[in-house]
């Protein structure tokens, strides 16, 4: 703000002249800037993405698997086409279809993500990622197969026999169910009377049926008519 006011003779009381001027004084007053005041509530930072650091650390292992397909092809062709994908735009894909389809949060869908990351990055299992990285198998598709289907072809005939011998295993304790225990029969080896039977007629129908023992002791068999 500035004030101007007339001068006064520095004299006797008298309004003095100088060269017909009169004389005058400037004040200055200078304003100190207005400091805002606080509010009461203070205004909070958006908050932070829990799920962005996962979901980094999923893009950059997915990442990883799909780099090593171009090392692994085989020399029939496959190894130029492999080179003509990249491995990082595929790796977000997959990503991206998995936090679609399976979101967060959950201990179940967070062993979804585990599932589809190891199957991909399985030092066994090239053709899974070899597939995905060539579009054979879409993200959308990958993050719908169960990990049976994702496992590489050797467990995959492993994981058959397992259910074949299980199977098998199953079909003889329902077998064994069905055959009558008794202690009529004396075993010949371990002289234990602990046994099963059944019988089969295994010649004409005017014929006895022939029987089948089996010792449950020692695992011994024989049969009679």
């Amino acid at each position: 703000m500035v004030k101007v006011e007339p001068g006064r003779n520095e004299m006797s009381g008298s309004s003095a002249k100088t060269s017909g001027l009169t004389k005058r004084v400037i004040i200055l007053k200078i304003r100190k800037p207005e400091v805002p005041k606080r509010l009461g509530k203070v205004l909070k930072s958006a908050p932070i993405d829990p799920t962005a650091a996962y979901r980094e650390k999923v893009r950059q292992e997915l990442e990883l698997a799909f780099s090593r397909v171009a090392n692994e092809a085989d020399e029939g062709g496959v190894k130029p086409d492999a080179t003509a994908y990249d491995p990082v735009r595929v790796a977000a894909s997959v990503e991206s279809a998995m936090f679609r389809k399976i979101g967060w949060s959950s201990g179940i869908k967070k062993a979804k993500y585990r599932s589809v990351v190891f199957n991909l990055n399985h030092p066994e299992n090239p053709d899974l990622r070899r597939k995905v990285l060539l579009g054979q198998i879409k993200p959308e598709v990958l993050v719908t197969m169960s990990a049976a289907e994702m496992a590489s072809q050797k467990m995959q005939r492993e994981n058959i026999q397992i259910l074949l011998k299980s199977l098998s295993r199953c079909l003889h304790d329902a077998d064994l169910e069905e055959k009558a225990s008794t202690d009529m029969f004396q075993c010949s080896r371990c002289r234990e009377r602990k046994c099963t039977y059944y019988q089969l007629q295994t010649r004409s129908a005017d014929e006895p049926m022939t029987t089948y023992v089996t010792c449950v002791n020692c695992n011994n068999h024989w049969k009679f008519s």
